[in-house]
Protein backbone atom coordinates (compact mmCIF):
# COMPACT_ATOMS: atom_id res chain seq x y z
CA UNK A 1 0.00 0.00 0.00
CA UNK A 2 1.39 3.34 -0.89
CA UNK A 3 0.62 5.99 1.01
CA UNK A 4 0.65 10.21 0.31
CA UNK A 5 -0.39 13.79 2.10
CA UNK A 6 -1.58 15.68 -0.60
CA UNK A 7 -2.26 19.74 0.31
CA UNK A 8 -5.87 20.27 0.47
CA UNK A 9 -7.31 22.16 -2.04
CA UNK A 10 -10.90 24.16 -2.83
CA UNK A 11 -12.13 20.65 -4.21
CA UNK A 12 -12.07 19.42 -0.82
CA UNK A 13 -14.35 21.24 1.02
CA UNK A 14 -17.37 19.44 1.28
CA UNK A 15 -15.17 16.45 1.52
CA UNK A 16 -13.41 17.60 4.62
CA UNK A 17 -16.88 18.48 6.25
CA UNK A 18 -18.49 15.21 5.46
CA UNK A 19 -15.11 13.67 7.52
CA UNK A 20 -15.53 16.33 10.36
CA UNK A 21 -19.40 15.82 10.75
CA UNK A 22 -18.42 11.99 11.04
CA UNK A 23 -19.36 10.75 14.28
CA UNK A 24 -16.44 8.75 14.50
CA UNK A 25 -14.10 11.61 14.08
CA UNK A 26 -16.15 14.11 15.56
CA UNK A 27 -16.31 11.96 19.12
CA UNK A 28 -12.27 13.19 19.78
CA UNK A 29 -12.65 16.59 18.77
CA UNK A 30 -13.21 19.56 20.97
CA UNK A 31 -16.47 20.08 19.16
CA UNK A 32 -19.33 17.53 18.27
CA UNK A 33 -22.18 19.39 17.39
CA UNK A 34 -22.93 19.02 13.80
CA UNK A 35 -21.16 21.49 11.64
CA UNK A 36 -23.41 23.71 9.16
CA UNK A 37 -22.45 24.23 5.04
CA UNK A 38 -21.63 28.02 6.36
CA UNK A 39 -19.58 27.04 9.13
CA UNK A 40 -17.75 24.72 7.80
CA UNK A 41 -17.17 27.48 4.59
CA UNK A 42 -15.78 30.22 6.69
CA UNK A 43 -13.61 27.51 9.07
CA UNK A 44 -12.28 26.24 5.40
CA UNK A 45 -11.83 29.30 3.27
CA UNK A 46 -9.99 31.28 6.68
CA UNK A 47 -8.08 27.69 7.11
CA UNK A 48 -6.91 27.87 3.11
CA UNK A 49 -5.82 31.52 3.72
CA UNK A 50 -3.97 31.02 6.99
CA UNK A 51 0.15 31.00 6.15
CA UNK A 52 0.13 29.31 9.71
CA UNK A 53 -1.54 26.46 8.77
CA UNK A 54 -0.81 23.62 6.37
CA UNK A 55 -3.76 20.83 5.47
CA UNK A 56 -3.20 17.57 3.76
CA UNK A 57 -5.56 14.51 3.10
CA UNK A 58 -4.29 11.48 3.76
CA UNK A 59 -4.43 8.93 0.58
CA UNK A 60 -3.85 5.51 0.60
CA UNK A 61 -3.77 3.19 -2.99
CA UNK A 62 -4.64 6.70 -4.31
CA UNK A 63 -7.82 6.83 -2.01
CA UNK A 64 -8.21 9.65 0.36
CA UNK A 65 -8.81 8.14 3.71
CA UNK A 66 -8.81 11.26 6.20
CA UNK A 67 -6.46 14.46 7.35
CA UNK A 68 -2.97 15.63 8.77
CA UNK A 69 -2.43 19.04 9.65
CA UNK A 70 0.38 21.38 11.22
CA UNK A 71 -1.46 24.58 12.93
CA UNK A 72 0.41 27.31 14.87
CA UNK A 73 3.26 27.59 12.51
CA UNK A 74 5.93 29.52 14.49
CA UNK A 75 9.27 30.23 13.50
CA UNK A 76 9.52 32.57 16.45
CA UNK A 77 8.40 29.90 18.88
CA UNK A 78 10.50 27.45 16.67
CA UNK A 79 7.08 25.16 16.72
CA UNK A 80 3.73 24.19 15.94
CA UNK A 81 0.74 22.07 16.77
CA UNK A 82 -0.35 18.71 14.54
CA UNK A 83 -3.27 16.68 14.40
CA UNK A 84 -4.72 14.08 12.09
CA UNK A 85 -7.64 11.46 12.05
CA UNK A 86 -8.90 8.72 9.83
CA UNK A 87 -12.33 9.25 8.15
CA UNK A 88 -12.53 5.71 6.77
CA UNK A 89 -12.61 3.19 9.71
CA UNK A 90 -11.54 0.66 7.11
CA UNK A 91 -8.06 2.62 6.96
CA UNK A 92 -7.27 1.72 10.46
CA UNK A 93 -4.67 -0.29 12.28
CA UNK A 94 -2.72 -0.87 8.67
CA UNK A 95 -0.30 1.55 9.48
CA UNK A 96 -1.49 4.63 7.49
CA UNK A 97 -1.76 6.52 10.00
CA UNK A 98 1.86 6.24 11.28
CA UNK A 99 2.63 6.61 7.26
CA UNK A 100 0.80 9.96 7.60
CA UNK A 101 2.63 10.34 11.06
CA UNK A 102 5.81 10.01 9.19
CA UNK A 103 5.29 12.49 6.15
CA UNK A 104 4.24 15.61 7.90
CA UNK A 105 6.97 15.29 10.72
CA UNK A 106 9.12 15.12 7.60
CA UNK A 107 7.78 18.27 6.57
CA UNK A 108 7.78 20.10 10.06
CA UNK A 109 10.94 19.17 10.71
CA UNK A 110 12.74 19.59 7.29
CA UNK A 111 10.81 22.31 5.43
CA UNK A 112 9.46 24.11 8.25
CA UNK A 113 12.76 23.50 10.58
CA UNK A 114 10.90 23.83 13.85
CA UNK A 115 12.61 21.95 17.02
CA UNK A 116 8.99 20.81 18.58
CA UNK A 117 5.85 19.65 16.93
CA UNK A 118 3.01 19.51 20.11
CA UNK A 119 -0.08 18.04 20.06
CA UNK A 120 -3.30 17.38 22.24
CA UNK A 121 -5.58 14.41 22.95
CA UNK A 122 -8.89 13.76 24.51
CA UNK A 123 -7.69 12.18 27.59
CA UNK A 124 -10.04 9.14 26.90
CA UNK A 125 -8.71 8.68 23.10
CA UNK A 126 -6.34 6.65 24.31
CA UNK A 127 -5.58 4.97 20.55
CA UNK A 128 -4.38 8.01 19.22
CA UNK A 129 -2.72 8.89 22.18
CA UNK A 130 -1.07 5.74 22.00
CA UNK A 131 -0.13 6.08 18.32
CA UNK A 132 0.85 9.34 18.92
CA UNK A 133 3.60 7.80 21.07
CA UNK A 134 4.60 4.93 19.34
CA UNK A 135 6.13 7.81 16.91
CA UNK A 136 7.81 9.42 19.39
CA UNK A 137 6.00 11.58 21.45
CA UNK A 138 6.33 12.31 24.85
CA UNK A 139 3.50 13.29 27.18
CA UNK A 140 3.99 16.76 29.26
CA UNK A 141 0.98 16.98 31.12
CA UNK A 142 -2.52 16.41 31.52
CA UNK A 143 -5.53 19.41 31.68
CA UNK A 144 -8.29 18.64 33.50
CA UNK A 145 -11.58 19.73 31.99
CA UNK A 146 -9.94 21.58 29.81
CA UNK A 147 -12.85 21.40 27.25
CA UNK A 148 -16.19 22.04 27.49
CA UNK A 149 -18.38 19.50 25.06
CA UNK A 150 -21.74 20.22 25.31
CA UNK A 151 -22.44 19.41 29.44
CA UNK A 152 -19.13 17.53 29.86
CA UNK A 153 -16.13 18.52 30.65
CA UNK A 154 -12.89 16.71 29.05
CA UNK A 155 -9.23 16.49 29.74
CA UNK A 156 -7.27 16.60 27.26
CA UNK A 157 -3.32 14.86 27.50
CA UNK A 158 -0.79 17.10 26.05
CA UNK A 159 2.42 15.51 24.06
CA UNK A 160 5.64 17.39 22.50
CA UNK A 161 8.05 15.59 20.03
CA UNK A 162 11.52 16.86 19.61
CA UNK A 163 12.81 17.28 16.05
CA UNK A 164 16.37 14.35 17.49
CA UNK A 165 13.38 11.89 19.16
CA UNK A 166 11.78 12.17 15.53
CA UNK A 167 14.70 11.45 13.77
CA UNK A 168 15.54 8.59 16.66
CA UNK A 169 12.16 7.43 16.25
CA UNK A 170 11.78 7.42 12.42
CA UNK A 171 13.54 4.70 11.70
CA UNK A 172 11.87 1.90 13.72
CA UNK A 173 8.68 3.41 12.36
CA UNK A 174 9.40 3.44 9.11
CA UNK A 175 10.42 -0.60 9.75
CA UNK A 176 7.27 -1.31 11.21
CA UNK A 177 5.74 0.20 7.86
CA UNK A 178 8.03 -2.07 5.61
CA UNK A 179 6.55 -5.32 7.84
CA UNK A 180 3.50 -4.10 7.18
CA UNK A 181 3.78 -3.73 3.31
CA UNK A 182 3.08 0.66 3.89
CA UNK A 183 5.19 2.53 1.43
CA UNK A 184 5.54 6.68 2.11
CA UNK A 185 5.28 8.41 -0.89
CA UNK A 186 6.56 12.09 -0.77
Amino acid sequence: MIVEIVRVSHADKESLREWRNDPAVSKWMYTNHVISVEEHNAWFDSMLADMSKVYWKIHADDIAVGSVFLTNISHQQNSCEWGMYLADMNSRGKGIAQAACALSFRYAFDELAVAVVKCEAIAQNENAIGLYESVGYVRTGVQTDAVKRGDEMLSVVTLELMRESWKKAEIGVLQKLSEKGVIIHG
